[in-house]
């Protein structure tokens, strides 16, 4: 082999090296603070899920993904429906951009998932869609008066409550309402779901 091959094929060695590490260097994701994290998160979900409400963003440091933030984020849709949705996704951002992973699918479809005698519900939406999926025939009746889409649904956790003179406590209180309605319904169910009373 003569020197001018040599030299060229020592040239094509370095730019092929030289454009491998500058390609690593472009595509490994550059840090952002966390108030940039979270900013670009939500912003994402408020696109992705028009109709969804952001609750519950909290983050922390991603140890293994230098530069990155771990976000959790709680999304409710329809959070006001009979039956509401509600789940809990997580990401790794920016290492992974915006490719989330489900952490926990609360409820869907009025289903509330994992729901047992020993469930502790812990966030108005499973409590909204527990009511409406135990068929409780004012909370059917007033639904079917009234139209699902007219409903406007509304919970609340109670410490304690004297409901027909007996005391409870720990309780969720589920609010039926419609603007034609000259009545509401409330549901009170207790922590595990269980059905207490209708009115």
């Amino acid at each position: 082999m003569d020197l001018v091959t040599k030299v060229f094929i020592i040239a094509v060695a370095i730019i092929v090296v030289v454009g491998i590490v500058k390609f690593a260097v472009q595509s490994a994701p550059q840090p952002v603070s966390k108030a940039e994290a979270i900013a670009n998160v939500t912003h994402y979900l408020q696109q992705s899920t028009p109709i969804g409400t952001l609750v519950n963003i909290t983050s922390v440091t991603a140890s293994q993904y230098s530069g990155s933030w771990h976000i959790i984020a709680g999304i409710i849709i329809d959070g006001t429906s009979p039956c509401p949705s509600y789940y809990v996704d997580s990401f790794d951002y920016p290492q992974y951009g915006f490719v989330s992973r489900l952490e926990n699918n609360y409820t869907a479809n009025c289903i509330v998932n994992g729901l047992n005698a020993n469930y502790d519900i812990g966030y108005y939406p499973v409590a909204i869609a527990q009511s409406y999926s135990l068929n409780i025939s004012q909370v059917k009746n007033f639904v079917s008066k009234f139209g699902y889409n007219n409903v406007q649904v509304n919970a609340n956790h109670i410490a304690s409550q004297q409901i027909n003179g007996m005391n409870y406590s720990n309780i969720w209180i589920v609010y039926y309402t419609a603007p034609a309605a000259n009545y509401s319904v409330q549901v009170y169910l207790r922590s595990n779901g269980s059905l207490i009373t209708a009115t």
